[in-house]
């Protein structure tokens, strides 16, 4: 008998299997799930006048492959929210089980174990909000105790818990299910417990598509354990879990060209906790503060007083008095509302540009996501799927003096056409939403000679597109980037830009006749787009760019 019959409730086992109509299958008339057969009145959905796979195999597959397990050691779930409750369901007795929880946590655990009717054993972290895996493990150990939730890091206070103190507790709590939930994993320095989750029998590790990944509205998660507790939760799931719009968006949202962006986003919220850590660490009337997932764990000496500000601020907070007096939880946010946070708490400093912008585009030929930061020369990480291209963008990107993190999954087995006017495109784009109205930028530039060669741009941020190119090429390709397609890159990026762009180019060899044309790009973009320190003046006697 294996570990999760031997844990589970009797009646969840002594359950019939579930009896429900499956997935669409292509080819078939489905006349089996009692369904509208008309498309719904809702424009840009999928097909949601259908029920949903009850158990979605490509995201599953595609979850597995994010978090480094085998499928059918993964149950996906509505958010982790959903496989907490699956678990207490599945293996709790009412007045019977018990569920421990390392307080002050997540208030889930307690409140689904409440409305089961299963105990609560609290152990609490240290006065210093540690984790202290013996004082744990002396609190459970009397209880016959069904399942032990360790959040980590831990919500609200931010407190890691070391894998090893896992292991360890798992171990000695051999017939107890050990659930590490690891919603906010994606921000800790902490590796991940999913992969050993299986081999160590009584592991359950839980993660979520809110947090680093944008998906709190789409409610994705799961649960990763060994394939016969994968079993049990079937048992007591949903018929169908997940909306289909849900499963839509979180296959588009793990598609390989949008991971890039996620972990630059991941890059940034870490940078920015960092920077509050420090900033909120040294103010007048906050004892301590603790960094942990995507959020800060204050203490303050008032509270109240301090409550009043933010509602003032219209800025919302977690209060956590139970978890330490004055506690208070902060989520990180973008630059521009954690600035409007410390103005809260007093602190002030001289507003930086933030001129970023992120892209998603999407068509039947290609899947582009692009991240630009016009005042950060880092990350450049360029995947067009055509590397000569990706040199090239590099180069404008570094001679711009910016950065740019770009992901393309393109029709390249057709021709480069698509991908290369996309990406051109999706570049315009994100470079006109990150000058915003354009106030105190140079708005013209030009440059630059290349060995034999001599490329000049030339470039005005009118807001009025133009493009002209004066120069040809003997070769037919460089690099596998067709030369044909480089006046159509300029064309398309000027359209999308919403800019005035001459290119000029001669020389002898067609290699480098490219190059200086993405180099010169480079520098006048640089010219361009430079802050020249004269506030907000607009560069245009019309007063409109």
């Amino acid at each position: 008998m294996s570990l999760a019959e031997r844990l589970a409730r009797p009646e969840i086992l002594a359950l019939p299997a579930v009896d429900i109509a499956g997935a669409p299958v292509a080819g078939t008339i489905r006349l089996d799930a009692n369904e509208n057969p008309f498309e719904s009145l809702v424009s840009g959905q999928p097909a949601i006048n259908r029920y949903p796979d009850p158990q979605p195999a490509q995201l599953r597959q595609r979850m597995a492959g994010l978090y480094g397990v085998p499928a059918e050691s993964l149950w996906v779930t509505r958010g982790s929210d959903d496989a907490i409750d699956l678990l207490i369901r599945g293996f709790c007795r009412a007045g019977v089980d018990s569920v421990g929880i390392v307080e002050p946590t997540f208030s889930a655990y307690a409140q689904f174990a409440r409305v089961q009717g299963a105990a609560v054993i609290a152990a609490r972290l240290t006065s210093d909000l540690e984790f202290d895996a013996d004082a744990v493990l002396a609190a459970m150990a009397p209880a016959a105790l069904k399942l032990l939730f360790l959040c980590t890091p831990n919500n609200p206070t931010g407190t890691p818990v070391d894998p090893a103190d896992v292991r360890r507790i798992a171990a000695a709590l051999p017939d107890t299910l050990v659930v590490a939930d690891e919603a906010y994993g994606e921000f800790s320095n902490c590796p991940s417990l999913a992969a050993e989750a299986g081999p160590i029998p009584n592991l359950v590790v839980l993660k979520t598509l809110s947090k680093a990944y944008g998906l709190a509205g789409a409610r994705v998660g799961c649960a990763v354990a060994d394939p016969s507790i994968i079993d049990l939760l079937a048992r007591v799931s949903p018929p169908y879990p997940l909306p289909g719009p849900s499963i839509a968006a979180a296959l588009a949202t793990l598609g390989p060209e949008r991971m890039p962006v996620h972990a630059e986003r991941i890059a940034r919220l870490l940078a920015e906790r960092d920077r509050l850590l420090g900033q909120l660490g040294d103010t007048e009337g906050v004892r301590r503060v603790r960094a942990g997932g995507n959020f800060l764990f204050l203490e303050v000496e008032r509270p109240e007083e301090l409550a009043q500000r933010l509602a003032a601020a219209a800025i919302r907070v977690r209060f956590r008095a139970k978890a330490a007096p004055g506690g208070v939880r902060v989520t990180v946010g973008t630059e521009a509302e954690n600035q409007a946070l410390l103005a809260a708490f007093g602190l002030t400093r001289e507003a930086g540009s933030s001129r970023r912008a992120e892209i998603v585009r999407d068509t039947n030929e290609t899947r582009i996501a692009l991240a630009i930061d016009l005042d950060r020369a880092e990350p450049r990480r360029i995947a067009s799927g055509i590397p000569f291209y990706d040199h090239m963008l590099d180069q404008v990107a570094a001679h711009g003096g910016f950065s740019l993190v770009l992901a393309c999954e393109g029709d390249l087995t057709i021709d480069p056409h698509h991908s290369v006017e996309d990406i051109a495109i999706a570049l315009g784009t994100a470079l006109k939403q990150a000058l915003g109205d354009k106030r105190g930028i140079g708005r013209f530039g030009f440059a630059l000679p290349m060995d034999e060669t001599r490329a000049e741009v030339l470039i005005d941020l009118s807001g009025r597109p133009f493009a002209r190119f004066e120069g040809s090429f003997a070769s037919a390709a460089v690099g596998g980037l067709p030369t044909e397609l480089v006046p159509h890159i300029f064309r398309s990026l000027a359209d999308s830009l919403g800019a005035a762009v001459h290119v000029r180019v001669d020389g002898e060899n067609d290699h480098h006749k490219v190059e200086g044309c993405f180099k010169a790009l480079g520098r006048a973009l640089r010219t361009a787009v430079a802050l020249e320190g004269r506030g907000d003046a607009l560069p245009s006697t019309k007063g409109v760019l």
